[in-house]
């Protein structure tokens, strides 16, 4: 079913933002609170959960196709060699945790990138750490997915892509 320039087939799998990997079970118009709308039925596999929500409201949460090959391959090298200017974790860490719930695959890598240069330089505090894995995770099964790749492969990738991004992080500007 198409909407949105998105296409949508029964059994496909996507990624629904930061819920993870999903399986489309429907897609159809329904009337809700007066107006039509398109609705689309999702089986989340991380929390084995089932969600309807309408097509608008899942791409604004993220819902799209999992990673092509080149956007994959893409976004590994971002991870190891692109230094855009971090994200500031302010006092709840709201800025760097809304950047990660766009879901798409240039946020999970700003935040990883954002992350991964704090950790550079101190010790991540327990909710630093906490969206540190949970985007890893995401990011590894997507990149794990796309690729074609098992878990131990795609890890040894992240963790290079990881290794070179330290390497070649810049010095500290002096005071």
């Amino acid at each position: 079913m198409t909407s949105s320039a998105v296409s949508l087939e029964v059994g496909e799998i996507v990624v629904y933002g930061p819920e993870g990997f999903a399986r489309v079970d429907g897609c159809e118009e329904r009337e809700i609170l007066g107006k039509t709308v398109t609705v689309v039925d999702l089986f989340v596999m991380d929390s084995s959960m089932r969600v309807s929500v309408p097509l608008d409201r899942a791409l604004e949460r993220g819902l799209r196709p999992v990673a092509s090959v080149d956007a994959a391959e893409g976004a590994l090298e971002a991870l190891a060699s692109r230094f855009d200017t971090p994200i500031p974790w302010n006092r709840d860490g709201r800025l760097v945790k809304d950047r990660y719930a766009e879901g798409d695959l240039e946020a999970m890598v700003e935040v990883i990138s954002t992350l991964v240069d704090v950790e550079s330089t101190r010790r991540l505090n327990d909710g630093q750490r906490n969206l540190l894995d949970k985007a890893r995770k995401a990011f590894s099964r997507e990149m794990g997915a796309a690729l074609s790749l098992d878990g131990p492969e795609i890890e040894a990738r992240i963790d290079a892509a990881v290794a070179a991004r330290r390497e070649a992080m810049p010095a500290p500007a002096e005071s």
